[in-house]
Formats: C-alpha cells, structure tokens, sequence
C-alpha cells in the first residue's frame, strides 16, 4: 500500500487547533455529572481491528469517552479517524452540559483511514518519518490554505453561523525526538477567529503500535519557552508510555 502520512497528519494537527478558540458544545446534552479528579487508568482503544492501550497523557487530562468524543469527530478532515481525546476535567465537565468555552491545553490520538488496516514493518515506517522530517514544513505551509477552507466549511455545517477560522503562516520547529516506533515534530501556529487570536503550540506525534501507525497531538496555548518544554516532555513521555503499554 502506497503511504502518504504527510498531508493528513498535518491537516489533523491544524483542524484541531480551533478548538482553543472555539471550545464543543452540544445543544442536546443531558449528562451533567463532574468529571472524576483522580487520575484515569489506562484504557484500551480499537485501531485497525487491533486493541490498543493507551495511558493519559497527563493526570489531568481525561479522555471524553465514546458518548462524547463524537463531538470532536467533525473537526478531523474526512481522511482520519479519531481514537481519543483527552480533557481537564474543567473543559470536559463543560462539553457534557453543553457548555462551550476555550480550552486551555488538551491531547488527541488519531489515524489515518486509508491505512488503519496496514500493517507497518520496521522499515516502513523509517521511510515515513525521514519523509516527513525532510517535507514537514513545507508542506505545512503550502496546504494551509485548504485546511483552513475545509476547517471553515465543517464548521458552519456542524454549528451555522459561526466566525471564520483564520489560520496564519505556522513556524515549524522540525523534529523534537525521533527512537524506535516514535518521532515527533513541534509547530507553533497563529489562530483567530472573530477578534481572538492565540499562538497555539503543538507537538504532533507519529507511532508504530502494534505495527499499526497512530497520530498522537499534544496541544498548549504557546506563551513562553516553559510552554514549548512542557508540550515537549509530555509528548515524549506520552509515546513512551503508549509503546511501553502494547509490548508484545
């Protein structure tokens, strides 16, 4: 099978960054239960009939669960699938009661449709993260364009009327750790809508679990070098985990 990862992880890495701006709310919402405080136990996802563990990224992240995460869904382009997204409690409690406000810092694990289902060796997936290291900011700044009319178009058929999302020239930063079934590439990107604007930081992660490739983000509000160190260490330590947990 014919891989072509760039695109679309770079795609998943920007639709999903207008959820600082924008928040999730739904109009049907019932559940208004808190979101447990303590820290969630690692829990087990499906991915290319493969079942999957993965860990919270952070204590305070909480996974949205299957009732909920369909709120996400809409903003991933049509390509990928999303497999799981991590909350504070604060932001989770709020999708549940319909609430829609910014979120602060939040982390996402995604896949590829067309590719879910193939198995990747070793070599493979060498190939594809030297291929991204060499095409990762280009590429990001070419497209940006199109994902931002696309991120526009599932916006106002998801929620209406809304303000449009502008995405800015992003700065890439290139790759913050490469090893073994793990690299990871960091960006900082300019979002606005309707008089908002933030820098947003993200690491974007690709894995090879249990020979299957994941998409793992870690998204932060980019204020200072602490925020760059803190996005950096977790990704890092979040792959470690994930690959830890699915040793065969």
């Amino acid at each position: 099978m014919e891989m072509r990862p760039v695109g679309s992880f770079l795609r998943l890495s920007s639709s999903f960054a207008c959820f600082l701006l924008l928040g999730l709310a739904t109009t049907n919402a019932q559940d208004q239960g808190s979101t447990p405080d303590k820290p969630d136990e690692p829990q087990s996802y499906r991915a290319g009939l493969r079942s999957i563990v993965i860990s919270p990224p952070t204590a305070d992240l909480h996974e949205l669960g299957s009732d909920y995460r369909v709120l996400a869904e809409g903003f991933a382009p049509d390509t990928n699938r999303l497999i799981a997204a991590f909350l504070l409690a604060e932001d989770a409690a709020n999708v549940h009661a319909g609430v829609s406000k910014p979120l602060s810092h939040y982390a996402l694990v995604e896949t590829l449709r067309r590719t879910e289902f193939a198995n990747i060796d070793d070599k493979t997936f060498k190939e594809v993260t030297e291929s991204m290291a060499q095409q990762f900011g280009a590429t990001l700044e070419a497209s940006m364009k199109d994902q931002e009319q696309e991120l526009n178009h599932k916006l106002k058929a998801m929620r209406g009327d809304v303000a449009t999302i502008t995405l800015d020239k992003p700065v890439q930063l290139g790759s913050f750790f490469c090893k073994l079934d793990a690299c990871g590439f960091g960006t900082i990107m300019p979002v606005s809508t309707a008089g908002s604007a933030v820098k947003m930081f993200t690491e974007s992660t690709i894995l090879r679990v249990q020979n299957r490739l994941l998409y793992v983000f870690v998204y932060a509000i980019f204020k200072d070098e602490d925020s760059v160190q803190w996005v950096r260490k977790t990704s890092e330590l979040w792959a470690d985990s994930i690959l830890d947990a699915n040793k065969q």
